[in-house]
């Protein structure tokens, strides 16, 4: 095995002096391997141009014996191979696609590790919600398998997530839960350890970010030192960059940057990311402003604001740093920079509160849109002042009037279209008749399912419905399938063509119908929070509750319930 290995990798370094168009052939000599050896090849190749070309030679010796499960881990290599090299968007079509093909087969791994990846590869572009999505599926997989290792990764992204949004205690409770799963692994196998270390880094950073920066520093004293003794320098360094915050929240700012440059030097020869560039700008820039070098932090300052627009990297606490750079040319009376600035914070709070559209719950007082525009206007009637600048004040006058009168009316047409779409969920509502639950006899031979066996899963759907179990928490398509005597397979059939649906959509859409009437007519479940609402109605999370409830009504939970008090 060894040597085939050895082998290959020099026959790589032939092959890629060839020219391109035998590259067909070259990936049918290597497919003639066994998966075992590809694999291999795959994981201990030299850098990503030969690791890529394993995964192509392992995707089509997959495609040839038709082997789905092999074709599914083929796909998910090139994704990850891509996402290494920082191929985000050309790594998205294949993890697509190992999703496609496992879908309806899946496995312990497959497709839930796809979908991990697909979150791993939104969160770093800042695509949060789209993120939060696929862990939901992700996790449906991970329970329907029992699968314990992707159920804790799940809780780990999620609690990164949260944490973007501002839930950090919530999210602080489920890094901790992955450090005491990850701890005991690690006490079992050594070759948990980046995980275990991982686990802990995060815990350390969601201090920070709860402003207990000595928590911070406490908890990672011994995880460093084990870092640095298992010599994993990718924990090491991101234990590094967590000091520097923790440092900087205790304003002990020279020893912050001490820490920052010790980081920088450490990281010099690797391939960063976009985000470790951006951090890297975005701590010197503002550790350098509050030791009021001004001068030394605007490279830094306007480098975080070039690669925040470049990439679309666009997170919350970029906006503090806007704020030296508006404070600045606000002190250099440079008027025109100072306005450019400010247009760029109004540019990331909008993109921002567009990105977390049900996540988000607060956006930073410091920097609010009214105390920007306010600002704004202050910067234009200043350049009124300035010969020459006529026609330049009276454009951007006419430019942001236009925006707010947009703004405006964007607002009050949404007000007005929600309103509308209430009215019509009352009326709807209340000329509803009961549902009867017929079944269709004529088309009970459509799908390759005994008769008998249609029919009465049809039934104890009707009395499922009629005794509202659809309210039951963690409702799975297996578990209702087994209550109602059949497997998951035949069940999903019956679903989808009966119900014109998935089981996802037909369990959500029976909540919400029961959250709609009941709300109207219980006046105590309208004074719970939205959380305890969705829980009544057999939602785990405020976030689906929200998000199902729009899709169904096309109006928020929120606002239902205000418009229903008003009443």
């Amino acid at each position: 095995m060894k040597f085939l290995v050895v082998f290959h990798l020099f026959f790589f370094i032939f092959i890629t002096c060839l020219a391109q168009e035998h590259d067909g052939d070259n990936l049918t000599f290597l497919a003639k391997d066994s998966f075992e050896e590809l694999t291999k090849a795959y994981e201990t190749s030299e850098n990503n141009a030969m690791a890529f070309s394993f995964a192509k030679a392992f995707l089509l010796k997959a495609k040839r014996e038709n082997d789905i499960e092999k074709k599914t881990e083929g796909y998910y290599m090139l994704a990850s191979n891509l996402t290494k090299a920082l191929a985000y968007n050309k790594a998205l079509p294949y993890l697509d696609s190992a999703i496609a093909i496992s879908k309806d087969n899946y496995t312990r791994i497959f497709p839930a590790r796809a979908h991990i990846l697909k979150a791993n590869i939104k969160g770093a572009q800042t695509h949060f919600t789209e993120a939060m999505d696929e862990l939901a599926i992700a996790s449906d997989y991970a329970k329907k398998t029992d699968n314990v290792d992707q159920q804790y990764d799940i809780k780990f992204f999620i609690a990164l997530l949260k944490n973007n949004v501002g839930e950090l205690e919530e999210g602080l409770s489920l890094l901790k839960e992955s450090v005491a799963y990850r701890k005991e692994q690690f006490g079992k196998d050594s070759i948990y350890s980046h995980w275990y270390l991982h686990a802990q880094f995060a815990v350390a950073s969601q201090f920070n970010d709860l402003k207990q920066p000595d928590s911070a520093l406490v908890y990672l004293k011994k995880p460093m030192a084990l870092a640095l003794k298992l010599k994993d320098s990718v924990v090491y360094s991101r234990m590094l960059l967590c000091t520097v915050n923790s440092l900087n929240l205790k304003s002990e700012y020279q020893s912050s940057l001490d820490s920052l440059k010790k980081y920088n030097a450490f990281i010099r020869d690797v391939e960063v990311r976009t985000g470790t560039e951006f951090r890297i700008a975005y701590w010197f820039g503002n550790i350098y402003s509050k030791q009021g070098k001004k001068e030394t932090a605007l490279p830094y300052l306007k480098r975080m604001d070039s690669l925040a627009f470049a990439d679309s990297f666009f997170v919350e606490a970029i906006k503090e740093n806007y704020g030296h750079l508006i404070a600045y040319y606000k002190e250099k009376k440079d008027t025109k920079q100072q306005l450019f600035y400010i247009n760029r914070l109004l540019k990331v709070d909008s993109i921002l509160d567009s990105d977390f559209a049900y996540l988000s719950k607060e956006i930073n007082a410091s920097y609010d849109t009214p105390n920007l525009l306010q600002e704004k206007e202050k910067l234009i009637e200043e350049l009124k002042k300035k010969k020459g600048q006529t026609d330049y004040i009276l454009i951007s006058l006419a430019v942001l009037v236009l925006v707010l009168i947009l703004l405006l009316i964007r607002y009050y047409g949404k007000q007005r279209t929600y309103k509308k779409r209430f009215q019509e969920l009352l009326e709807k509502t209340a000329n509803a008749n009961h549902k009867q639950f017929n079944v269709e006899h004529k088309s009970l031979g459509n799908l390759d399912i005994p008769k008998e066996v249609v029919t009465a899963v049809l039934k104890k759907l009707e009395a499922f419905e009629q005794e509202h179990g659809y309210l039951k928490l963690n409702l799975t398509l297996g578990g209702l399938a087994k209550e109602c005597s059949t497997n998951s397979k035949y069940f999903s059939k019956i679903i989808n063509e009966y119900k014109h649906k998935s089981f996802t959509n037909y369990i959500n859409d029976l909540r919400i119908d029961y959250a709609v009437t009941t709300l109207q007519s219980n006046l105590k479940l309208r004074k719970y929070s939205i959380k305890a609402v969705a829980k009544e109605v057999g939602f785990n999370t405020t976030e689906a509750f929200s998000k199902s409830f729009y899709k169904s009504t096309g109006i928020y939970p929120s606002f239902y319930i205000k418009q229903l008090e008003k009443q």
